[in-house]
């Protein structure tokens, strides 16, 4: 158990504070992210047929509009809990913690990018519709190469976790299994147009289970790191 990690948590009143808006954070995105994505975004494109998927973006601009703008609130969100676990997790390894971050920022930046894309085919529209396949596919690769960047944060967010002393490391390992589920997933995806396999629908559990962690035991972080530093 890594009481010292513990023990500086005592003196940051701010540890507490930072898991909970981490937690809110996560929670909020991942309902927002997979209603813009999974609800609207995914259902535009028809394979092969681009004059369809033109059409498809026509009839759903208004809530295509809503998406983007949904993507660019997690974008924020993405932000907000990079600071969060940088301040949980830095008394652990400040290095790892840093690195955890900017690697989380990156994918910020990345998904804000790939929104870019989206308002490019609604600008195109059903005139063009090749142009707004390619700007589709365009958020799709982007998208893509964000989770790999993603993944290697949950990655390094995990062994942190693992490491903490104050974290069990059940919640560590199964954030590392998320960050490998996604990073294959986003890998295998560039790599081939026909990857199927689809690791992520198993192992994002732990980051469903990190969300809980840090709004339960997280926000109570002071405490805890007190106790246990006690002899």
């Amino acid at each position: 158990m890594n009481t010292k990690a513990t023990a500086n948590l005592k003196g940051d009143t701010r540890a507490g504070t930072a898991a909970l808006v981490a937690g809110i954070g996560l929670l909020v995105m991942a309902v927002v992210a997979a209603l813009a994505n999974f609800g609207v975004i995914a259902n535009l494109a028809v394979p092969g047929d681009p004059a369809a998927t033109a059409a498809n973006l026509a009839e759903s601009a208004e809530l295509l509009r809503l998406a983007a703008a949904g993507l660019i609130v997690v974008a924020i969100l993405d932000v907000v809990v990079a600071w969060g676990l940088y301040v949980v997790l830095r008394s652990v390894n400040p290095s790892l913690s840093l690195l955890g971050c900017w690697l989380r920022l990156v994918y910020a930046a990345i998904l804000a990018v790939a929104v870019n894309s989206l308002y490019d085919a609604l600008r195109a529209g059903p005139m063009d519709p090749a142009l707004t396949v390619f700007f589709l596919e365009s958020f799709d690769t982007l998208w893509q190469v964000g989770l790999v960047i993603f993944g290697v944060h949950l990655i390094v967010v995990g062994l942190v976790a693992w490491q903490s002393g104050f974290i069990h490391w059940l919640f560590g390992g199964l954030l590392i299994l998320a960050g490998v589920g996604y990073t294959v997933d986003g890998f295998g995806t560039l790599l081939s147009p026909d990857y199927v396999l689809g690791l992520a629908m198993f192992t994002f559990i732990g980051e469903v289970a990190f969300i809980f962690w840090l709004l339960i035991r997280g926000r109570k972080l002071p405490d805890v790191a007190g106790s246990i530093a006690e002899p």
